[in-house]
């Protein structure tokens, strides 16, 4: 899980001829790496229906009205990314935060946190992110500075 989507990581690559496209199209015909499990997964009823996952994800994001997922093979890996209204979120709350910081430098964690309606350990990582972006810098102690 990042700040702005969620990945999901599977070993091994698309079975061939499958593609990205293909997928993106779902244009494809069910596959399986292994027929053993799907067969027993099949009839002890632990999956519905053979190749309808990637339908159902794109189904699933448009009736909440997220983006589709993005499908992408990398080194070796098959990815799934699942991007969300949050990010639009995390850039409001550090613009709010640096406006909070700017106002009055000496501000808490814990202050920023109370004002802003989030808590502390988010001021926290959203500080670090705007420290390591190289937009704020501390100046002074852990004590005393800002």
């Amino acid at each position: 899980m990042f700040d702005n989507r969620i990945e999901i990581n599977s070993p091994g690559e698309l079975l061939r001829p499958l593609t990205v496209e293909n997928l993106e199209n779902l244009d494809y015909k069910p596959k399986s790496r292994n027929k053993t499990i799907v067969d027993v997964f099949l009839r002890r009823k632990l999956m519905d229906k053979r190749g309808s996952g990637i339908l159902r994800m794109k189904e699933a994001t448009k009736k909440w009205k997220l983006p589709e997922p993005r499908f992408e093979e990398n080194t070796g890996y098959f990815v799934i990314k699942f991007t969300g209204p949050y990010q639009e979120t995390v850039v409001k709350t550090s613009e709010k935060i640096l406006r909070l910081i700017k106002e009055r430098p000496s501000n808490s964690a814990k202050n920023i946190a109370a004002i802003a309606g989030i808590t502390p350990r988010a001021v926290e990582m959203q500080i670090a992110t705007l420290k390591q972006k190289g937009i704020i810098k501390r100046i002074g102690p852990a004590k005393g500075g800002y």
